[in-house]
């Protein structure tokens, strides 16, 4: 498998490629292969690659010759900086309104 990792143009570029399945054709068990956005993800936390959002994603199989090669492209992620101090006011609770009391209906008789 061939995983290469480029960053360039404030980009990480991921280019994947898999072995093709006939090339396991010595082996009893025929082993499909699946990649996606989230194993990506979870391979650049181990090679500690610091990212942003997805901007480009794709879908690396190896059942088919097509589908073996994928790119992936996310935004590099720069530091953070560091947060604004800010003082937040505190808020007096007002007091709950008044209820009022109903009037009785008076009844007439005739």
């Amino acid at each position: 498998m061939k995983f290469e990792i480029e960053e360039k143009d404030g980009k990480v570029f991921v280019f994947v490629e898999i072995p093709y399945r006939r090339e396991f054709e010595g082996s009893t068990d025929r082993v499909k292969i699946r990649m996606q956005t989230e194993d990506v993800i979870s391979r650049l936390s181990e090679e500690g690659v610091k990212h942003g959002n997805a901007l480009q994603v794709a879908d690396v199989r190896n059942w088919q010759e097509q589908s073996r090669t994928g790119t992936w492209i996310f935004e590099k992620k720069l530091l953070d900086k560091s947060p604004e101090k800010v003082i937040l006011s505190i808020e007096e609770e007002k007091p709950a309104p008044k209820k009022r009391k109903s009037k009785a209906k008076k009844k007439t008789s005739k």
